[in-house]
């Protein structure tokens, strides 16, 4: 008699442990379809690119009295990535996920820069090195940038250094270190600041370059 009850009281807890197995399935399947009913009701993020505009109005030269090319420049690794940059406390550089480059900013800062460049020096052909290098440059400007971000306290910053040559002679040698506070908190006015710091560089450069032009050109009239 004791085991045929034991068997008894065995049958009875596992029918009982079906039971509660069967029940528990549907609240689960039930807790995950809430689960990611919520995930997919969060509102997605929108991913906005941004471009450094440049000028692109047409520029015809005739008889020009120098050649300046326009090496692209090289740009510090962080960027060259496609978020924007903006430095934080402590020295810490952010990378944006949802505001990106349209444009690789190695290539954007030297096409905006040869823009400007070609515009002020009016008496020289200034060719963009993006395209290649031609043999008959007599002037060869190269830019290296180490800083080009945005920073939490307000001010852009765009930093590096730049040379001109003559063929394997360093005329200038200049460092830079440009900074303009940003008119609000936004994206937008982060990049249009550093669009006119480009422009502030492309200003300096073009009066330090036109004075050796001047030079060299009185230089070989004498």
């Amino acid at each position: 008699m004791p085991f045929i009850v034991s068997l008894q009281s065995f049958a009875l807890k596992t029918y009982a442990a079906r039971q509660t197995k069967k029940m528990t399935r549907p609240v689960i399947a039930l807790s995950l379809s809430v689960l990611l009913g919520a995930c997919t009701s969060q509102p997605e993020r929108t991913t906005h690119y941004y471009l450094l505009s440049s000028n692109s109005d047409a520029i015809h030269k005739q008889d020009t009295q120098h050649v300046v090319g326009i090496a692209p420049i090289t740009v510090a690794d962080y960027i060259n990535s496609s978020g924007i940059a903006v430095m934080t406390e402590h020295n810490r550089i952010q990378l944006a996920n949802f505001h990106l480059w349209a444009e690789q900013p190695e290539r954007a800062i030297t096409r905006v820069l040869y823009g400007e460049l070609n515009r002020l020096l009016t008496d020289s052909r200034v060719d963009n090195g993006m395209l290649g290098r031609n043999d008959d440059w007599q002037y060869t400007l190269t830019t290296q940038v180490d800083q080009f971000h945005g920073t939490e306290q307000g001010p852009a910053t765009f930093s590096g250094y730049w040379q001109l040559h003559s063929e394997s002679k360093v005329l200038l040698n200049h460092r830079f270190n440009l900074q303009a506070t940003i008119e609000n908190s936004s994206y937008e006015a982060l990049v249009d600041t550093l669009r006119r710091l480009i422009s502030q560089l492309a200003d300096d450069q073009a009066k330090q370059i036109q004075k050796i032009l001047q030079t060299n050109q009185q230089a070989y009239v004498e």
